[in-house]
């Protein structure tokens, strides 16, 4: 745990930090951008993103999700998620097509839901990685857009999974490696002007 909390903490100051060097800082109120992504709110998980200009073609990105919800019968979808990025634009913020770099992590605690084999188990555990971003953003009227994106990461992922959702029995500790898509976005973007 101390591992991923000094990962959150330096993965995004350095993020932040290269794309400010790598720039000249520009920050006006035309540059930042709250958003929503209706791909997570369909699974029924609390999010919410912002995004703001630090150079002529660059702007970093923060999202996050947060879901203490447990619902009727003992079934757990909870889970928490901080996701930094820096982009590059193809011609200027907030318009068209972009590329950037994204970090991960979080934490999740899901128990009897009737998919992935969860039934009657329980797992709960982290993750952290980073990795490609590749996105459009199209703009809907002055204040709105709407942006599409899709992550391809390297995820560490380490769990614990109990036999059921009641009883504190651990079954094992998983620790394993993915490399791929781990989102697609499609999200609703209101711009501050």
């Amino acid at each position: 745990m101390m591992m991923l909390k000094w990962l959150l903490q330096h993965v995004g100051i350095l993020l932040s930090l290269a794309a400010m060097l790598s720039t000249p800082f520009l920050c006006q109120a035309q540059s930042i951008a709250i958003k929503n992504d209706a791909l997570y709110d369909a699974l029924l998980i609390p999010n919410l993103g912002m995004e703001t200009k630090i150079g002529e073609r660059t702007t970093i990105d923060l999202e996050g999700t947060y879901d203490p919800i447990t619902f009727p019968g003992r079934r757990k979808w909870k889970n928490w998620s901080v996701q930094p990025e820096v982009r590059r634009w193809g011609c200027t913020p907030f318009f068209g097509m972009f590329v950037g770099i994204n970090g991960m992590a979080g934490g999740f605690n899901v128990a009897r839901v009737p998919v992935f084999n969860f039934d009657e188990k329980r797992i709960q555990g982290t993750f952290y990685g980073g990795g490609l971003t590749l996105g459009n953003h199209h703009i809907i009227s002055p204040h709105w857009g709407l942006e599409t994106k899709v992550n391809i990461d390297f995820v560490h992922i380490s769990y614990s999974r109990y036999r059921c959702s009641k009883c504190g029995y651990k079954e094992e500790n998983v620790t394993t490696n993915y490399v791929g898509p781990t989102r697609v976005s499609i999200s609703l973007v209101y711009m501050i002007k």
